[in-house]
């Protein structure tokens, strides 16, 4: 592999690591909260399905205001705890 960032269009990790200081890389490039079996956490997959006001992101939204893990999925997604 070459050093340069010009060969064929590929970044090097030190360009990509220049990046990290620009303003939104991280909520640009932040990795998904990990799927875990439905029961006494939220599901990504279906709270990525649920529109805002349903029942089921509002039941899930109250267990997320105590539990961190379930927290950071609503965050993941953009949806207010409140």
């Amino acid at each position: 592999m070459c050093a340069d960032s010009d060969h064929e269009g590929r970044r090097t990790l030190d360009d990509i690591v220049g990046d990290l200081v620009e303003p939104g890389f991280v909520i640009r490039h932040h990795r998904p909260p990990p799927v875990r079996e439905p029961g006494s956490h939220v599901n990504p997959e279906l709270l990525a399905l649920s529109p805002p006001r349903s029942r089921y992101v509002k039941r899930w939204r109250r267990h997320a205001r105590h539990c961190l893990e379930c927290a950071n999925v609503f965050r993941y997604f953009g949806l207010s705890l409140d």
